[in-house]
């Protein structure tokens, strides 16, 4: 039987997906949002996702549907994210505001 130390959980490696995002706003989740599109799938200006996948990666990231909801209103208003039925298309906008 392995039991963990004091030490050992001392030493864990922070998971920096989650220790960034401790805290929210409408324009962080906006960013992660677009941030899904280019490092994600690997999208490019003018390329569409469909809302079915980039919901499924934002809940793999453990976002919540309200900071889904805030931050894709954050990226239409910013004018980085169009919608289109039932996709988003990326714009030059969203794509810079990615890298």
């Amino acid at each position: 039987m392995h039991v963990e130390t004091e030490t050992q959980l001392n030493q864990a490696v922070p998971n920096h997906d989650t220790a960034v995002d401790t805290f929210h706003s409408a324009e962080a989740d906006a960013r992660l949002l677009v941030g899904i599109f280019v490092h994600h799938f690997k999208l490019l200006t003018g390329e569409s996702l469909l809302t079915s996948k980039l919901s499924a990666i934002w809940y793999e990231k453990q976002r919540s549907p309200q900071d889904l909801v805030q931050g894709l209103a954050y990226a239409k208003m910013q004018e980085w994210l169009t919608p289109l039925g039932e996709a988003f298309r990326l714009t030059e906008a969203g794509y810079t505001a990615a890298c």
